[in-house]
């Protein structure tokens, strides 16, 4: 593997990734033969890098935030002969860079891809898009909605925790249908939350226990609005600790179907463009990735 392209999202975590550019392109090219950056300006500038160069390298980086990685994921994810994947973190959260152990330093993570270690990850796909984190109706799809920019820049991967609070009594039921391997649901709900990856918002909130690489989707249901159930849930998540709280259901499976009344909007990795409904299936090992410690 010598040949390597960067996309680079110069704007990530308000640019400051953009100071560390000149020494993550020294230490890449002291390990690799041949390394091409490409700056992204706009959304889909990534899909479209990704679509010219797949064939001719060996590895993409995506040097940004999560929706950078969410852009480029899903330009990689179709291909037949998919190169190499790689994150050299830049944003707020940086959930999957995470998930595969890179170091949220940009210049220890570098350090950390030019050794080389190789693993395959699995990937979520719908049936609009590919995920490697969470996909996501209800209670999360209305916080991330509703943070505050300020409150974002000032608290980084708490703000959307620091925001349940004042959102939980706000946030409407909606009927769900879920159909998955070995379950059923036909009731009212506030959430619906399913994992590939382990982090959401820049912590272990959901599913502290994941594992990209066990072939299987972690699914969190959550019943009802009460503020207590769901806080208690995220703290004892957090703490990695079992809880005894009534108000919702943990399961895993390979693939789900859902639809809702009425519908709902999707947030898929942090990205709003599709509503239910939705079929969702797991891809295991479908990315081969430059990663940090899984272990």
């Amino acid at each position: 593997m010598k040949r390597v392209a960067i996309i680079f999202n110069p704007a990530s975590g308000k640019g400051k990734l953009d100071q560390y550019k000149d020494k993550i392109m020294s230490e890449l090219t002291d390990t690799f033969a041949e390394v091409n950056v490409y700056y992204t300006e706009q959304p889909g500038d990534g899909k479209e890098i990704v679509e010219r160069v797949a064939n001719e390298v060996d590895i993409i980086i995506a040097a940004g935030g999560d929706g950078t990685v969410n852009e480029i994921v899903n330009a990689l994810c179709p291909l037949e002969n998919r190169p190499a994947f790689a994150i050299i973190p830049g944003g707020t959260s940086n959930d999957f860079s995470r998930a595969v152990g890179m170091n949220q330093n940009p210049l220890k993570a570098t350090e950390q891809l030019t050794e080389m270690t190789l693993e395959k990850v699995d990937v979520g796909q719908t049936d609009k898009n590919y995920f490697l984190n969470f996909w996501g109706i209800g209670l999360i799809t209305h916080v991330a909605s509703n943070v505050d920019s300020q409150i974002k820049d000032r608290y980084g991967r708490f703000a959307y925790y620091l925001r349940t609070a004042q959102t939980m009594g706000k946030a409407q039921p909606f009927h769900l249908k879920l159909e998955a391997d070995n379950f059923s649901f036909d009731d009212e709900a506030a959430m619906l939350v399913v994992g590939n990856g382990t982090f959401t918002a820049g912590v272990q909130a959901f599913f502290p226990k994941g594992d990209v690489q066990d072939g299987m989707l972690d699914v969190l249901l959550i019943k009802e609005t009460s503020v207590q159930v769901f806080w208690k849930m995220l703290q004892s998540k957090m703490a990695n600790q079992p809880t005894q709280e009534e108000g919702y259901i943990y399961f895993q499976t390979k693939k789900l179907s859902v639809s809702a009344t009425p519908e709902q909007l999707v947030d898929c990795d942090g990205e709003r463009r599709c509503s239910t409904p939705s079929d969702i299936t797991v891809l295991p090992k479908h990315l081969t990735m430059l990663v940090g410690n899984l272990n």
